[in-house]
């Protein structure tokens, strides 16, 4: 790999809700680097779901605080902020699947709004199907899954569609342990194909896990 670049960084953000009394970020902080597992902890309350709405444009952010590629987010035209969405990827806790498809055709929804071939699209969707080892879940409607194999097809959309860095905003909230790890395996083999991972959590477990596993970094909001 050639050197590494910044693709995000957030430079002394202050922010809170309008009428809301209390600061929300105060003069917060971070980079993202491609390629790196990036973590952010924080209880409830901190601000991480808010974080997530103000990186992707959902939630404008100040002027000069939030930087895609060197480029502030707050001054991108609608076509700017269209064509950088396309560019990342967010796994959320509560899935956002369509429960009545199958698997393989929520894995290849991210390819087909991109209008990529049908060729293209069955060749990745299979390469990402064989390295997670979903084989068996493939013709399955999604409702018929559980939590954890829920997550699993979300972390195999996210990669299928090779995003710049993928944002995983408390995608383990809704799991017991056992789903838990087996969602934290996929997010390390996912970083090492290549995978830009920025993972919010207030799991401790989580955590520490991974950190037996793989080099990671962690930001904590307090």
């Amino acid at each position: 790999m050639s050197s590494k670049e910044t693709l995000l960084t957030i430079k002394d953000l202050s922010w809170k809700y309008p009428n809301n009394v209390d600061t929300l970020f105060d003069h917060f902080n971070f980079t993202l680097q491609q390629w790196a597992f990036h973590v952010l902890m924080g209880k409830s309350g901190t601000g991480k779901t808010t974080l997530v709405k103000l990186i992707t444009g959902e939630i404008q952010a100040p002027r000069d605080t939030i930087h895609y590629r060197a480029e502030d987010i707050a001054k991108f035209t609608e076509l700017d902020m269209e064509n950088y969405r396309k560019k990342i990827w967010i796994v959320f806790q509560d899935y956002r699947l369509f429960e009545e498809d199958s698997v393989k055709e929520n894995i290849a929804y991210p390819l087909k709004i991109f209008g990529l071939g049908e060729t293209i699209i069955q060749t990745k969707v299979d390469n990402v199907i064989t390295e997670l080892n979903l084989r068996n879940l493939v013709e399955k409607s999604v409702e018929t899954l559980s939590s954890g194999e829920k997550q699993k097809i979300c972390l195999a959309r996210a990669i299928v569609h090779n995003p710049e860095f993928i944002i995983a905003d408390e995608p383990t909230g809704n799991l017991d342990r056992e789903h838990t790890q087996q969602v934290a395996d996929i997010l390390i083999k996912a970083n090492k194909l290549g995978n830009t991972i920025f993972l919010i959590t207030h799991d401790i477990h989580l955590v520490h896990y991974l950190k037996e596993k793989h080099a990671i970094n962690i930001d904590i909001l307090d």
